[in-house]
């Protein structure tokens, strides 16, 4: 029993002018030129990760698994340099945008003539257009066996219709009809042999064939859908049957060019096979759900339980820092933004939290010690006034400052020497400085009030007009002069009469311009 032969790629220019077929000569085959169409196919518009490749005149398909890897057939790549390639993405393969190719991996086993382990992964050289989401190979632990016969796949390619035409997307379903994984390979039919690896179905009511290759067959599993197989060979018409290269056997073939397995560190769901980053390392699910973590020590990758204490946080750090306690997230205490400095305002932001804004400059700060001085505000910082000088030059009294009342100026103990000075020695008394004997500044003079400043020397002040300074005399601008109204008699003074004969008055005139003249250099009049 032997097989047909690939689904090999189609020779596009050809195809697109006379709707021939014909085959890579790099796969050593000789296939000829046939005209039988896919049958039963529709448009697909839900694959935008399925692919046209382009390579010479060839034409292939193949699924874009990583955000920049495409998965395809061993024999649409095997001999091919990456510049031979161009990645064509969109339903039509005539108007698709283009990428180009960086590196180019065949399975290193892969068998051109036995159709044996046809497989080979493209890395892209730009990135994918935007909106383009990747699909996942099925992994091994998920893989395609013997209880999948019978199952529903998904088949998508951008090989020949009905009509004649290619370049296309195009989705029929199948269901799975055969699993071979014995190393000897397995009978498909009449007269037809799977290759080792491989998965295939009936194509009686229609199916894949030449520029399909290379294309998915989709497999859901709970709900997910990967690519479970690689479009690889059929029969020389795509009549009876098609096969594909079983996924989920090159696991590591895969990995080890593209990463991202589960555990790996990644930063976006596109470094992951499995589509999802969760907490910093490709999980086997998007792990979303509040005290679940897939970064837990020894179990990587696995979506598990978070430890009590773990961070469950709901982005809002005003509210305070949530925790998890027996898988259930338990809230946090509120943030207290008091700073207890009076020169900024303080408020929560819930992606910052605590913030602190500088009040206006100048803004009082009083610390209530009124010693150091009146305290204002300067770039949010309470600054120190000027210190309050509590000296007031006097000896006799002790100065010091209270915060609470500010410069008290205290007489010292009366007698304290308060130094010597223009009067001689000197002492305290009730806070003033005094000479220890004022007599030295006595004038005998009635009319003048007599006192000693330490600094300044005697002083006679004028008392007041009116002031009586004698019997029958009174002080007239520091005068002591004789009183009008008054006159001498027996008993004394006697005020009332005027004094009598013109020569007394004239006597007293005399008197008194004597006494001025006397006085001139030492009488101080008080105002």
């Amino acid at each position: 029993m032997g097989r047909s032969g690939l689904f090999c790629s189609v020779t596009f220019s050809v195809l697109l002018m006379m709707g021939n077929l014909a085959c890579n000569p790099d796969t050593d085959l000789n296939l000829g030129v046939h005209h039988f169409p896919i049958i039963n196919g529709s448009p697909d518009y839900e694959h935008d990760s399925v692919v046209a490749i382009l390579f010479g005149d060839y034409l292939c398909s193949g699924t874009l698994i990583t955000h920049d890897v495409v998965l395809t057939a061993g024999h649409c790549a095997y001999g091919y340099q990456p510049s031979d390639f161009t990645v064509l993405f969109g339903t039509d393969a005539n108007a698709g945008i283009a990428r180009g190719v960086s590196e180019v991996r065949v399975h290193p086993q892969y068998d051109s003539y036995n159709i044996v382990n046809d497989l080979a992964l493209l890395r892209l050289s730009s990135a994918p257009p935007a909106g383009v989401d990747p699909i996942p190979f099925l992994p091994h632990s998920l893989g395609i066996d013997s209880s999948d016969v019978n199952k529903n796949l998904e088949y998508v390619g951008f090989g020949q219709t009905e009509t004649g035409s290619v370049g296309v997307r195009l989705t029929i379903d199948h269901a799975l009809d055969w699993v071979c994984t014995s190393p000897a390979g397995c009978t498909v039919g009449p007269g037809y042999g799977a290759s080792p690896n491989t998965i295939c179905s009936s194509q009686s009511t229609g199916g894949t064939c030449h520029g399909d290759s290379g294309g998915p067959a989709f497999v859901l599993r709970s709900g997910k859908e990967y690519v479970a197989g690689v479009t690889s060979y059929g029969d020389q018409n795509c009549l009876y049957f098609g096969c594909s290269t079983k996924v989920d056997e090159f696991e590591s073939f895969i990995v080890d060019f593209v990463g991202g397995t589960n555990g790996s560190v990644c930063s976006d769901p596109e470094d992951c096979l499995s589509g999802y980053c969760a907490d910093g390392v490709c999980c086997e699910s998007d792990c979303s759900e509040l005290c679940m973590t897939c970064n837990l020590a020894g179990s990587e990758g696995v979506c598990m339980p978070a430890p009590d204490g773990s961070s469950c946080s709901d982005g809002n750090l005003c509210n305070g820092q949530e925790t998890c306690s027996a898988q259930t997230c338990q809230a946090g205490q509120a943030l207290n933004c008091d700073d207890s400095n009076v020169c900024t305002m303080d408020g929560c932001e819930p992606d910052m939290g605590c913030v602190h804004e500088p009040v206006l400059d100048g803004t009082a700060c009083p610390d209530g010690n009124l010693c150091n001085g009146q305290e204002t505000c300067s770039a949010g910082v309470c600054v120190s006034g000027q210190a309050l000088t509590c000296d007031d030059g006097n000896d006799c009294t002790s100065d010091s400052c209270d915060p609470v009342s500010a410069c008290i100026n205290s007489p010292v103990a009366d007698g304290t020497p308060c130094g010597g000075g223009q009067c001689g020695s000197a002492s305290c008394h009730s806070g003033a400085c005094m000479p220890d004997d004022e007599s030295v500044c006595d004038d005998a003079d009635p009319c003048t009030e007599d006192s000693c400043s330490v600094q300044a020397g005697c002083m006679h002040d004028v008392v007041p007009n009116g002031t009586v300074c004698g019997g029958c005399r009174t002080c007239f601008n520091g005068l002591c002069i004789p009183d009008d109204d008054c006159e001498l008699t027996g008993d004394g003074c006697s005020c009332g009469g005027p004094l009598h004969g013109s020569h007394h008055a004239g006597l007293w005139v005399l008197l008194f311009f004597l006494l001025a003249v006397s006085r001139l250099g030492r009488i101080r009049i008080h105002p």
